[in-house]
């Protein structure tokens, strides 16, 4: 998996996870997108762990007439500031380019960056910022919000997470309603052919900084 990181932190992962985030292209064809991209931004702290890479991965489960199919996205970065002792205090942001994407299929593949679905030539990343960390049973939740073709909206992630030393592992999973963001616009905005709901699996190994 081809992914990149930028050791700083920002000021959305799996988190899609603990976090992650990225530089945006510079765009003169659709400032509406870049404008729509950074709203979704809140104030970061300062970033107290490194995102390892290779042991890292953003992927999905969906159906496709009744079939399931997986994927992932190949690229992602992110910003992780968190402490176990006073999540209160935690952020995320995850930036993925969505033409990142690998569904398993060269049809697939070629489809979902396409206006129907992701429109990644407006709105080439989404972002996922939390600035709501906390506690829930022996895990815990990031309330944040998903900024993905040029919509807003809401999304809880919860995860648990195991650190044995200086290294951190970060376990999530959550169920998505692909048509909050029109990801699969008319007439794929139903469950006839793909379903709407998709299953995202976050895993993030990091590295606490000194």
């Amino acid at each position: 998996m081809k992914t990149y990181f930028k050791p700083v932190l920002i000021s959305s992962v799996l988190g899609l996870a603990l976090g992650m985030s990225a530089c945006s292209e510079a765009r003169t064809a659709n400032e509406n997108a870049a404008d729509q991209v950074s709203a979704a931004a809140a104030p970061i702290a300062a970033a107290n762990w490194d995102i390892q890479a290779s042991s890292s991965h953003i992927r999905f489960t969906a159906k496709q007439e009744g079939s399931p199919f997986s994927g992932e996205f190949q690229a992602f970065s992110g910003i992780i500031n968190f402490d176990p002792a006073a999540p209160q205090n935690g952020s995320v942001k995850i930036t993925v380019p969505l033409k990142s994407v690998d569904a398993g299929s060269n049809d697939r593949n070629s489809t979902l960056p396409g206006k129907v679905w992701f429109s990644a030539k407006a709105f080439p990343d989404a972002v996922y910022t939390s600035t709501d960390i906390s506690q829930d049973g022996d895990g815990y939740i990031a309330k944040g919000e998903l900024t993905l073709k040029g919509l807003s909206v809401p999304l809880d992630i919860p995860f648990n997470l195991d650190i044995n030393g200086d290294t951190a592992v970060m376990t999530g999973a959550v169920e998505m309603d692909r048509t909050q963001w029109n990801v699969g616009a008319a007439p794929w905005d139903t469950d006839e052919w793909v379903s709407k709901s998709v299953s995202l699996d976050l895993q993030v190994t990091a590295k606490k900084l000194n």
